[in-house]
C-alpha cells in the first residue's frame, strides 16, 4: 500500500490542477488592450457586443462605477477579416474617465480590427487604433493589443 500511496497522490494532483485550469481565451467573456501603455480589462458582464438597426457595437466598460469605456462599431453583414477603423460605420471609441471622448473619425486617426470569428451568439478577435479628442482633435489616445472575445446581447 506505501508504494502505491505517491504514486497515487502525483496522479491525483496533477489532475486536480489541469482539471481546474480554464483556458483564458476560449472560455471566458473579455474586453482588453493597453492604453497608452497600461493594461485595461473588461470582463463577465462589462464586455459584451450589441446590435443596432444597421450596425453593431463591441464594448468593454472598466468598472460599474466609471465612464471609462472602449468600444467599437462596425455595419452589419461585415465578415471576417481585418477592417480599418477609419470613418463613421468603422470607428473605435475610448471615453475616459472624466467623460472625454476620443475616436478614429476625428483628427489623424488610424486602426484596425480583426474579425475572427463572428455568428449571431458572439464575436471575437483582435484590435489596434489611435484616437483623437473630440474638442481640439489634437490629444491622442493609442490603444494597442486589443483583443476581445464577447457574446451579443
Amino acid at each position: 500500500m506505501k508504494h502505491l500511496f505517491f504514486p497515487l497522490l502525483a496522479l491525483l494532483l496533477i489532475g486536480s490542477t489541469t482539471a481546474c485550469k480554464k483556458d483564458k481565451d476560449s472560455d471566458s467573456t473579455f474586453f482588453r488592450f493597453k492604453l497608452d501603455g497600461a493594461s485595461y480589462e473588461a470582463s463577465g458582464l462589462l464586455a459584451y457586443a450589441t446590435t443596432f438597426s444597421d450596425y453593431f457595437v463591441i464594448y468593454g466598460i472598466k468598472d460599474q462605477n466609471s465612464t471609462e469605456t472602449c468600444y467599437i462599431s462596425l455595419p452589419k453583414g461585415i465578415g471576417t477579416g481585418t477592417h480599418n477603423l477609419d470613418d463613421s460605420d468603422h470607428s473605435g471609441y475610448y471615453v475616459d474617465g472624466s467623460s472625454t471622448a476620443f475616436s478614429t473619425q476625428w483628427g489623424a486617426s488610424t486602426g484596425t480590427v480583426t474579425i475572427e470569428e463572428l455568428d449571431d451568439s458572439h464575436v471575437k478577435g483582435t484590435f489596434q487604433f489611435t484616437a483623437f479628442d473630440s474638442d481640439t482633435e489634437t490629444v491622442k489616445k493609442t490603444i494597442t493589443e486589443g483583443e476581445f472575445n464577447v457574446t451579443f446581447r
